[in-house]
């Protein structure tokens, strides 16, 4: 047991056909035609059994799709499928673009990375009706990101998507950590975890051992303190370390609810396992490569996150830009960028991204956040009801003056804007006219 892997097994069939002509014809006989999904993540080993299967016949269907080429790490690629047609002339070939997951909306935003993106051309059509427009929002750090994020999910969950609806998408496993710890303050469910893999939680359950009916709140912290737990850890630390000091504040925290130390264990067991669920999904692009959620958000869109800053050659930027055209398209109806550093290039590819930053003290904004108050004070309800912060951002850069151009700013909706729309008008105008503090 634990002797061979999935690829061991391949190889030794290849091998075993390659010498015993007698097997391979039993599976020859056995199975006349193949079908093989996502064909793009093939690898050369995979290929080469396929070939042996097939022999001299062509009886095959390939499906895939060469834009979510992104497992080039396994030794795939999305040559074998570019080149069926070469290698069988006479194959029909049959183009899916008919789209029955995204609003027209998410896949207009995905199509302008197509030029980009190489291979065989394609254009996805979208089936379903419209909806709201993706927010692309860029903020001035990444606590006012997180902030964002956090409010955007109550929001929606508000309007009705229900929490496992909704997906948190980035490209490194180590960003989880932000995202865990912003949802558990927010008392927002989520599944997906990988707090009780990393050093800190490992490290302090382990030590917890034996000490079940001790308070909770006083051993925590104790044991963070005593495994380099800094009030203000430093700024050039290191992502791990960065992670660990996160972990250790976030474990501390979450022990002051808890009564003794057997059910801080408990709790943070069945909140953080990798196998919870019922809230919203923290996954990484390459674990939600094949799913599909009513929210997406992207978050941490960097120049240094993606791509990657391992990616260096061409055909590893384009690796990442496929990854980045996955995300897109896991969203069937909502969909939310955000940045809080040099946006990534392929912001600017889909032509966003060039924005200031949301500024928190900027005049206008501060008086579209008072109007927001006192209309949620009115109607009885939480203020991001009313409207979100990257929505008054993108209002106090724009300005409008009509309710025309109201109506263009994402997150405005036909509803809210006969709803609210002269009233925010006036808004605008007399924070604009207002003095800066």
């Amino acid at each position: 047991r634990g002797s061979m892997d999935f690829e061991d097994l391949l190889a030794g069939a290849v091998e075993l056909y390659e010498r015993d002509a007698d097997a391979l014809g039993v599976v020859q006989a056995r199975y006349r035609a193949f079908t093989v999904d996502e064909y793009q993540d093939v690898n050369l080993l995979q290929q080469s059994l396929l070939e042996l299967w097939l022999g001299e016949r062509d009886d095959l269907c390939a499906v895939g799709d060469d834009y979510q080429a992104i497992y080039a790490f396994t030794g795939a690629t999305p040559r074998h499928l570019l080149e069926l047609p070469e290698r069988y002339p006479h194959a029909t070939v049959i183009r899916l673009e008919a789209n029955y997951r995204s609003t027209p909306e998410v896949l207009e935003l995905a199509n302008r990375l197509v030029p980009r993106l190489g291979g065989a051309p394609k254009t996805l059509r979208a089936v379903r009706d419209g909806g709201p427009k993706p927010v692309a929002s860029p903020f001035a750090s990444l606590a006012a990101e997180l902030d964002f994020v956090v409010e955007r999910v109550r929001a929606l969950h508000a309007d009705g998507v229900a929490y496992d609806a909704m997906a948190v998408l980035y490209r490194l496993n180590a960003r989880s950590a932000d995202f865990e710890a912003a949802f558990a303050e927010a008392k927002i469910p989520f599944q997906g975890a990988a707090l009780l893999e990393r050093d800190a939680a490992r490290q302090l359950l382990k030590v917890l051992r034996g000490r079940d009916d001790l308070p909770a709140s006083d051993e925590v912290r104790r044991v963070a303190l005593e495994h380099g737990l800094l009030a203000t850890p430093p700024q050039r630390i290191g992502e791990r370390e960065e992670t660990r000091q996160k972990d250790l504040k976030l474990l501390v925290s979450l022990s002051r609810d808890a009564g003794t130390v057997a059910e801080f264990v408990a709790d943070l067991r069945a909140r953080f396992s990798s196998g919870a669920a019922g809230g919203v999904h923290l996954l990484t692009y390459h674990r939600a490569k094949g799913l599909e959620f009513d929210a997406v958000f992207l978050p941490r869109l960097d120049s240094r996150e993606l791509p990657s800053k391992r990616s260096k050659t061409d055909g590893e930027i384009t690796e990442e830009r496929r990854l980045f055209y996955v995300g897109i398209t896991r969203a069937r109806r909502h969909l939310t960028l955000t940045w809080s550093t040099k946006p990534s290039r392929f912001l600017t590819e889909l032509g966003v991204g060039s924005a200031p930053p949301v500024v928190a003290d900027d005049p206008l904004l501060v008086s579209l956040k008072r109007w927001r108050l006192d209309r949620a004070k009115e109607e009885g309800k939480p203020a991001y009801v009313v409207f979100h912060d990257a929505t008054l951002a993108e209002i106090a850069a724009r300005r409008p003056g009509s309710l025309a151009e109201l109506g263009g700013v994402s997150g405005v909706g036909p509803a809210k804007l006969e709803r609210y729309g002269e009233d925010l008008l006036a808004a605008v105008a007399a924070g604009a006219e207002a003095p800066a503090a």
